[in-house]
């Protein structure tokens, strides 16, 4: 394949995000995290998508990572995960994505990742209900949100423009918290379940 840096990409989809922050979570503003670091989990599933001549429709892939305090001081420790469904080349292409080699939204974390423990070929079973979401990667990752009751129950709170809103394609996101999110894997274990989250579609292109 030609080098992530000179494919043109782009897929539409669904995802979710949570992490050790109470809701609502300092860090989507630029703020420091609420405890000593951030333990965030992001996955995603990719309705329809190209990667160059690559197809990447119906497949998952998902990151998670520890960061410092402030997240845009760097130094990350992360690990990927890669739907098992996928062939070699379309691993080749979601991880050139995610981890940030390929530009576009991911971009800001090529530099952002010091260590990467990993990018594992995995089951990854996503689900979109109704009001929520959930991720499971058996052995390693647990994660189910559901969206927070507003003042009119059957509406979506939602952060709208929020600084990062970009980089999903402007879709304003869902708040939620989390019923479960434990990670057990690559020395990034916790269990962060009752914590903030959030959900929204996505529309994400590069480089």
């Amino acid at each position: 394949m030609t080098s992530p840096s000179h494919q043109q990409w782009s897929f539409k989809g669904d995802y979710f995000e949570a992490c050790n922050c109470e809701v609502n979570c300092a860090c989507v503003f630029g703020s420091p995290s609420h405890y000593d670091d951030c333990q965030v989990a992001l996955a995603w599933h990719i309705d329809t998508g190209r990667y160059g001549d690559v197809a990447l429709d119906g497949l998952n892939f998902a990151l998670v990572a520890r960061t410092p305090k402030m997240m845009s001081d760097g130094n990350w420790t992360a690990v990927i995960y890669l739907d098992d469904k996928a062939s070699g080349e379309q691993r080749q292409a979601i991880r050139a994505i995610v981890s940030g080699e390929a530009g576009g939204g991911f971009g800001r974390r090529k530099a952002m990742i010091t260590s990467l423990l990993g990018a594992k070929s995995v089951p990854i079973t996503y689900e979109v209900k109704d009001r929520g979401r959930r991720v499971s990667i058996q052995g390693s990752l647990e994660l189910e949100v559901e969206g927070i009751r507003g003042n009119q129950p059957d509406e979506d709170v939602q952060l709208v423009n929020d600084p990062r809103a970009a980089e999903r394609g402007g879709n304003p996101r869902t708040i939620a918290r989390s019923t479960v999110y434990q990670h057990t894997q690559e020395g990034l274990a916790w269990d962060n379940s009752g914590k903030t989250g959030y959900y929204a579609p996505v529309e994400m292109s590069g480089p």
